[in-house]
């Protein structure tokens, strides 16, 4: 075997012992890429490389996004917004069979056109709905089920994290990524509703219709739930038709919300100052992934090891079609253990160069691998959603029921992935008509 093969591969033995022990993903990736690093250049050249590539995403024009996108979902659920809009949609909805699973996810895709974060959409609309779901008696491992589903809509209907962490790694355009994702987004949500209705309708007393409502009281509820649709528009609406960046999309975005709290009476500093603190924590654990990740696939690029998997993988004759279909168990397996980041980062060095040779669109990949992150923040033992859900509903509920009913969910994430294999267009067609 190849010395530098056998390198690769202890790398990737000594990555995966480091996370089974609990070391923090990012931590990982940078001990084994500083470790590799030196081990073909020397000490001194991995540590300029390590200190390099956290310098230049720190101070990456790009990377000021991420903590703007998740003030704005922060400030957004501090100013009572996100509550605005899931109460609007209930008034709207509710009286349809299942139809306060509907607008649990109506509102998880809403908050997600305001936010980047899968498990701050399971919180916030979570905490708004679960109360209302167990008065009106919804079978709680469901309604759980749902929220969690529900939440995996924030990573892929823009601005999504997951996307601009993709994009940041991959060298490829945030805005691009964004429309992309916009179509798909819009087919899982409605794909989650009508498996949602289905359920309702051969199981009503797991689902029942939730309260009427008046055309007086759907129409009153319409002015305190635009801010969200609005938010929406000023960031998408701008990146669409080119008047600013993702970046300056989302400084956009943060300062109108801001406005919005003070124009509403609902501005506290205490919002402002968690909403702040929790942006710089996400910020912070974004930026280790990715200075680890970088680093560690610069290691992988020294050992050589890369144009032989590729060449190898390539030799199958596998289409487009087919190496994606086989990359979904793979991709299930990896989310048994890895959230979201680390999929990316430990897959994105081997398959993201072979997509590049087979030809497939990377913006088409970006949503694709998104789409496969959502299935892993679902995916026990490591599916954060999950937890996170599970958490609102007390002792009332059993994970044994929550992971029962997230099977059709999961099942639904599955079938969306195949739709946009043999369907790229999904994905694609809204960038191609951008104005």
């Amino acid at each position: 075997m190849d010395p530098m093969i056998a390198i690769t591969l202890l790398s990737v033995l000594f990555l995966l012992c480091l996370m089974v022990i609990g070391v923090p993903i990012g931590f990982a990736l940078a001990i084994v890429g500083l470790a590799g690093y030196t081990y073909v250049e020397g000490l001194e050249v991995a540590l300029y490389q390590l200190s390099m590539v956290t310098w230049e995403h720190a101070l990456s024009y790009t990377f000021v996004c991420v903590p703007l996108f998740i003030l704005t979902g922060e400030f957004a659920y501090q100013g009572g917004f996100a509550g605005d809009f899931y109460t609007g949609v209930q008034k709207w909805i509710s009286r349809l069979p299942g139809g306060l699973l509907i607008t649990a996810f109506m509102s998880c895709a809403g908050f997600a056109a305001v936010t980047g974060s899968s498990t701050a959409t399971v919180a916030s609309i979570g905490s708004m709905s679960y109360p209302e779901l167990k008065k009106h008696g919804y079978f709680p491992g469901l309604s759980l089920a749902a929220l969690s589903a529900g939440g995996t809509l924030g990573i892929l209907i823009p601005p999504s994290l997951g996307m601009v962490f993709y994009a940041i790694v991959t060298e490829q355009s945030i805005g691009k990524l964004f429309i992309a994702g916009i179509l798909p987004g819009i087919l899982l949500a409605t794909l989650f509703c009508l498996t949602s209705l289905a359920i309702a309708l051969i199981k009503p007393e797991l689902a029942p219709r939730g309260a009427d409502a008046t055309w007086a009281e759907r129409i009153a509820v319409l002015p305190k739930m635009s801010v969200i649709p609005i938010i929406f528009v000023i960031i998408i609406g701008g990146i669409y038709t080119g008047v600013y960046t993702p970046t300056e999309a989302a400084g956009c975005a943060t300062a109108f919300v801001l406005v919005a709290m003070i124009v509403a009476r609902r501005f506290s500093w205490k919002g402002v100052i968690a909403s702040v603190v929790r942006a710089g924590q996400l910020t912070a654990m974004v930026l280790t992934i990715i200075a680890g990740g970088i680093l560690y696939a610069r290691f992988l690029t020294l050992t050589d090891a890369m144009p032989q998997m590729i060449g190898f993988l390539t030799g199958l004759g596998m289409g487009p079609e087919a190496f994606l279909l086989a990359l979904i168990p793979i991709y299930i397996v990896l989310g048994m253990f890895l959230d979201i980041y680390g999929m990316m980062i430990v897959s994105l060095p081997i398959v993201f160069p072979i997509t590049l040779s087979l030809g497939i669109d990377p913006v088409f990949f970006g949503v694709y691998i998104t789409v496969m992150c959502e299935v892993a923040l679902i995916t026990p033992p490591v599916g954060v959603n999950t937890y996170v859900a599970f958490a609102l509903g007390g002792k009332e509920a059993k994970m044994e029921d929550l992971f029962r009913w997230l099977v059709p969910f999961f099942f639904v994430m599955i079938a969306e992935t195949v739709i946009l294999i043999y369907f790229p267009e999904i994905a694609l067609w809204l960038g191609s008509t951008k104005l």
